[in-house]
C-alpha cells in the first residue's frame, strides 16, 4: 500500500510539473491554449479571448510548415463573424513543454465556436491559443 501512495503521489507530481511546464512560452510568458488536435482533423475550438494564433508542430521538432514561414493557406477556418486566417505579427516560435510551436497565422472576425483544421507539409499537430 505504501508503495501505491508514493507511485500515485510521484505521477501527480510529475503530471502537475508537466502541465506547469506546458504554459511556458518562447519569452518567458504564457501559452494559453484554446485547442489541439492532430493535423489534417478538424479542431474545434469552444471559447476564445482576443486575437487566437494558430500554431503547429512536427513529430521531429522540426519546422513542418513548407517553406519554412507562416503560411494561413495550410489551414481552413469555419464558425460565427467572419472569420479568417491571415499572416501572424508575432512570427516567433512558442513553447509547449518541450515541444516547438510554429506559427501559420492569426485569427481576425472569428466568434466561437468554430474549427480550424490544417494539413500539409510535415504538420503532425495542431494548436489554437494566445501567447
Amino acid at each position: 500500500m505504501g508503495v501505491m501512495k508514493r507511485l500515485t503521489t510521484t505521477v501527480l507530481t510529475i503530471a502537475l510539473a508537466t502541465g506547469i511546464a506546458a504554459c511556458s512560452g518562447s519569452s518567458g510568458g504564457e501559452v494559453e491554449l484554446f485547442a489541439d488536435a492532430m493535423a489534417g482533423h478538424a479542431l474545434t475550438v469552444q471559447e476564445a479571448t482576443g486575437t487566437p494564433m494558430v500554431w503547429v508542430s512536427s513529430e521531429d521538432g522540426s519546422d513542418p510548415r513548407p517553406g519554412g514561414r507562416p503560411d494561413p493557406s495550410l489551414c481552413s477556418v469555419t464558425g460565427g463573424g467572419t472569420p479568417r486566417l491571415v499572416k501572424p505579427e508575432d512570427t516567433d516560435t512558442a513553447r509547449l513543454g518541450d515541444t516547438t510551436l510554429y506559427p501559420v497565422g492569426q485569427l481576425e472576425g472569428f466568434q466561437a465556436p468554430g474549427e480550424v483544421t490544417c494539413s500539409g507539409g510535415e504538420i503532425k499537430h495542431v494548436y489554437v491559443g494566445r501567447s
